[in-house]
């Protein structure tokens, strides 16, 4: 078997890793679909002594923390994977536990199930441009409401912050619209929290988009030692 890893082309080397890594996080995180593994050395020559400088995993269209997203992607920092154990035990051995980045992406339409159930009033509809979030509200007053405002994470929460009124009933001023729109969520609800996935990642950053938000954080200790199917 070591001759087999030796002799292993640049090729194959890292499929066989990225498949272990792939199966060990599907049973990890009780996932339906197996995600998708990237897995380079740079230069390539590098990963015959167990360094990896760039790891990716990513799988789409999965619940997690009772949200659906539209994509979940790991960064993992750069590692050191005893190669004869990974690839005779069907596990990814590294050397400390690994660490990285962690982005999950959000539709409008999943997002919008976070500000109802965030907001102290009725929010019908939900649209996402350059860093603005525009919410239709019915405020009760018989024609719609339209807010525009941003997102940002704070003391553990995701907050918004309404900034515009472009549409406002006849009865009130938009300074009262605005008093009553603002909300914050709970980042312990969030799917990359601690009840969404299993390494206690922490929220850090959030970015609105065209036509999605992304939620950012940091996770520490993967440990992916255990054997995968």
């Amino acid at each position: 078997m070591l001759l087999l890893v030796v002799l292993a082309p640049y090729t194959i080397l890292p499929v066989l890793l990225e498949s272990a890594a792939a199966r060990i996080l599907q049973d990890q995180l009780g996932l339906r679909e197996t995600p998708e593994v990237q897995i380079e050395s740079s230069p390539a020559p590098v990963m015959y002594t167990g360094s990896f400088s760039k790891a990716l995993v990513s799988v789409q269209g999965v619940e997690l923390g009772g949200v659906r997203t539209e994509n979940v992607v790991m960064d993992l920092d750069p590692a050191d994977v005893n190669l004869v154990e990974s690839v005779t035990s069907g596990a990814l051995s590294t050397a400390q536990p690994l660490s990285g980045t962690l982005h999950v992406e959000l539709s409008e339409e999943s997002a919008l199930r976070l500000a109802q159930a965030g907001s102290s009033v009725s929010v019908q509809d939900i649209e996402f441009e350059d860093d603005q979030v525009v919410l239709k509200l019915e405020l009760g007053f018989g024609s719609p409401t339209s807010v525009r405002g941003r997102l940002f994470l704070r003391d553990e929460l995701l907050i918004f912050e309404p900034r515009q009124v472009d549409e406002a009933p006849g009865l009130v001023t938009a300074e009262q619209v605005l008093a009553v729109t603002g909300f914050a969520y709970p980042t312990s609800g969030l799917p990359f929290a601690e009840n969404g996935l299993p390494f206690g990642v922490q929220a850090s950053g959030v970015e609105v988009r065209k036509d999605r938000v992304i939620l950012s954080g940091r996770i520490e200790n993967i440990a992916l030692g255990a054997r995968a199917g």
